[in-house]
């Protein structure tokens, strides 16, 4: 009796367990059937191929602009302001007059001269005539010569320095902010003003140091202000100059470029960004927003079909090179002509579904996604 029961109570349990487990399986199937029904997760993107490139690798160093013209006008000889010709800030011309000081003293004296000039020359003719006659001696007509040489000489000194005293531009360009009132005096050597030549070609003086590539004559250079550096500021450079030498001090090497400055967007003593070419760098371009960050590195996602011909993310790791304005620049890891996800690639994962601009738009008009 007691197996009796012991086998039934056995069986029981089993039908029991049996039972349980056939519904937590029927339970799974279903849960399966219905996961199954649910599309695979996907994500649509915009995509794109590397492109090839050369890109020329720069480094930046400050440059200083310098005008070809310009100069610190000052006055040789003292005296009083009689005529100011300028304003401050003022553009000038060529040989237009800056200060004029009181010259009434030479004038004067200049008159004087010129009336002793006058005399000498018809004293030398003179004696010149009676030499002829052989009634005076070859000694007389030298007097008579040595003075009109004597009263040239004066009035060209005079002349010097009323000229001297009358200041002009010696060439076309923009004067400083110096004020000045007509009675007012100036010592000798005093600096009147500045003046900086309006050339449509300016320089640009930089050192680079001597670690990097030497630069040669003809090399091509980029400029720009200090806080302006996007592509539509930068101007073109030329290198013209090279320092003989390398500074001992700071170990740079010196050299002057020339800018066509037509645009006047450079300014005599203005502090600029000179991006120096020191290499041509083989390179893929992507856009920007093809490139996904992470802790573990720089990644573009390839995009491949799989054996259905669905579109499959890779992650592919990169190393990155400078960025030129929305372009991303890929040392290695990605090939030239690879078919990348660009917007929207922040979305990816490794072997997930991608649905293209393409492949969206074919597969809707087929009654798809």
């Amino acid at each position: 009796m007691k197996i009796k029961r012991w086998l039934a109570a056995i069986i029981l349990i089993l039908v029991v367990i049996s039972g349980l487990g056939f519904a937590k399986f029927s339970q799974i199937q279903a849960m399966i059937a219905f996961a199954e029904s649910f599309p695979e997760p996907s994500a649509s993107v915009k995509s794109t191929y590397a492109q090839p490139t050369q890109h020329i690798k720069t480094v930046k160093v400050i440059g200083q602009v310098q005008a070809p013209n310009t100069l610190t006008v000052s006055n040789e000889y003292a005296g009083n302001v009689t005529k100011v010709g300028f304003k401050p800030g003022d553009i000038v011309e060529k040989d237009q007059l800056l200060i004029k000081l009181d010259t009434s003293i030479e004038e004067a004296n200049l008159s004087a001269a010129k009336a002793r000039l006058t005399l000498a020359e018809s004293t030398l003719s003179r004696v010149e005539k009676l030499l002829s006659q052989k009634r005076i001696s070859q000694d007389e007509v030298d007097k008579a010569l040595a003075n009109v040489n004597v009263a040239n000489a004066e009035v060209a000194n005079l002349t010097s320095v009323i000229n001297k005293k009358t200041i002009k531009a010696p060439f076309a360009g923009r004067v400083g902010l110096t004020q000045y009132q007509v009675g007012q005096l100036l010592d000798a050597n005093s600096q009147i003003t500045t003046l900086v030549g309006l050339n449509d070609n300016i320089w640009i003086d930089f050192a680079v140091p001597q670690t990097l590539p030497r630069l040669a004559i003809g090399d091509a250079l980029r400029v720009a202000p200090v806080k302006q550096q996007k592509s539509d500021t930068t101007l073109t450079a030329e290198l013209i100059a090279i320092a003989p030498n390398i500074d001992v001090n700071s170990r740079q090497q010196s050299y002057r470029a020339i800018v066509n400055n037509q645009s006047k967007q450079l300014h005599h003593n203005q502090m600029v960004s000179v991006f120096v070419p020191i290499e041509v760098i083989d390179a893929v371009a992507v856009p920007t927003n093809a490139v996904t960050r992470s802790h573990f590195g720089d990644f573009v996602y390839k995009l491949e079909k799989d054996e259905q011909q669905n579109w499959r993310a890779k992650p592919i790791k990169v190393e990155l090179g400078d960025k030129v304005q929305d372009q991303q620049l890929i040392l290695s890891g990605l090939n030239a002509g690879e078919f990348i996800a660009s917007e929207g690639a922040f979305k990816l994962k490794e072997n997930l579904l991608v649905y293209t601009t393409e492949t969206a738009e074919s597969t809707t008009h087929s009654g798809g996604l």
